[in-house]
């Protein structure tokens, strides 16, 4: 019993780590759009920057194609 316990706590911890990390690239892309500057971004969430970079370069390039949709 005990260890079916422990394993539903490891279970439940790694759902609010995979949560925690969705939180944190939501934060990161509302940050984005808003014109925060990548390294006041990942001072603010203590997060790498190369993670930031990655994720605001993909926002980044959807935002451009849909411009030259556009025009």
């Amino acid at each position: 019993m005990a260890t079916r316990t422990k394993d539903m706590q490891a279970s439940h911890e790694a759902q609010l780590n995979e949560l925690t990390e969705l939180f944190r690239d939501q934060i990161i892309i509302q940050l984005g759009l808003a014109g925060v500057a990548q390294r006041n971004i990942r001072q603010i969430l203590g997060v790498d920057i190369t993670r930031v970079n990655r994720i605001l370069k993909e926002i980044n390039k959807g935002r451009r194609q849909n411009a030259k949709r556009e025009t």
